[in-house]
């Protein structure tokens, strides 16, 4: 042990050992000591690490009730679990009004208050009053771009844009803005996506709306194809990508140079033993060529490149009717 202590191997020498240890093994290693728990949160080992499904926002469904209320639920070594939100005291008095990237957004009118959870550590924070009406509330997280979150708040409608107060974590502040993103309001749809600074939007009947939140500045994406109920737009790779649903196949598109491409086609015939009503495209992984689909009961996976299908995760009976909000990856650390 004397022998093997005096030899010095360089940060840089360590952290390539260190990605070729089995997860299981990183994470206990983290314990070992604080020059061992700083090197495994270095952003150069993390971006090498495969991202892990950790966590699912779900409504159940109950066959004598319907649907109840929305629940999250967390991957441990005895797969999904139910995770209690007893540890935030508004948890029976606000409602969530949004999820992103695996915080929650609670906002109860009676104390005129909104709040961020993050189920996983347990911790919660409280938000200053807005101080205004609001009519559409949004969280925006992305923990692969920046630590810090923001919630952007509508609170007044123009003819083709919005005032919108924003609360960023990183000062603590509401700040005002004013937003032109160059189509009728009323054209624009309820389905959002933040990745990397930028609030995408849907709208119809053809466009995507990319709002920088740094800049209030918009962008008109023209669309390949006509948006419907189910489109997804994510990143992938660092590109923009876009998923339509034809009745017959899931078309996946990529934008690279300004311009639409068709990526890739699944079709269903050769795909899962379920209707094509009872599919619904989840999302895209932010690095690889994999897509995910809600199937009853199941999260299933879609290699792009070898066209392999694989069950990510299963709900068991009690939940094959579950209406699934949204999933997340999370990098290794943060699991």
């Amino acid at each position: 042990m004397e022998n093997f202590s005096t030899v010095s191997l360089t940060d840089d020498i360590l952290i390539e050992i260190l990605t070729k240890l089995p997860l299981k093994s990183l994470f206990r290693l983290t314990s070992v000591s604080k020059q061992w728990q700083r090197l495994i949160s270095d952003r150069y080992l993390r971006n090498k690490l495969p991202l892990m499904l950790s966590g699912v926002y779900h409504f159940p469904h109950n066959a004598k009730t319907g649907v109840e209320k929305p629940r999250f639920a967390w991957l441990s070594e005895n797969g999904f679990e139910d995770m209690s939100l007893s540890f935030f005291p508004f948890n029976l008095s606000s409602t969530i009004i949004d999820c992103c990237h695996g915080l929650l957004l609670f906002y109860s009118s009676l104390h005129g208050r909104f709040y961020v959870c993050n189920p996983i550590l347990k911790k919660w924070f409280q938000l200053p009053k807005l101080g205004k009406s609001n009519h559409l509330s949004i969280l925006a997280f992305d923990p692969r771009h920046a630590a810090r979150y923001r919630v952007v708040c509508f609170t007044g409608w123009l003819a083709q844009g919005a005032e919108i107060e924003i609360y960023s974590s990183e000062t603590g502040e509401w700040a005002s803005g004013l937003l032109h993103w160059g189509v009728d309001t009323d054209r624009m749809s309820a389905t959002m996506r933040y990745f990397d600074g930028v609030l995408y939007v849907l709208a119809l009947p053809q466009f995507v709306v990319g709002i920088n939140l740094e800049g209030m500045s918009c962008q008109q994406i023209e669309l390949p194809e006509m948006v419907k109920h189910d489109g997804c737009v994510g990143k992938s790779g660092g590109l923009l990508h876009y998923s339509s649903n034809n009745g017959k196949q899931i078309n996946i598109w990529t934008l690279n140079s300004s311009k639409w491409s068709l990526k890739h086609s699944i079709s269903f015939q050769f795909t899962v033993e379920e209707p094509l009503e009872m599919v619904n495209f989840l999302g895209f992984h932010p690095e690889l060529d994999i897509v995910y689909l809600w199937v009853p009961g199941k999260v299933i996976s879609y290699n792009l490149m070898n066209k392999r299908f694989d069950v990510v995760c299963e709900f068991g009976l009690e939940l094959k009717d579950a209406y699934l909000i949204q999933m997340w990856l999370h990098p290794f650390f943060s699991c």
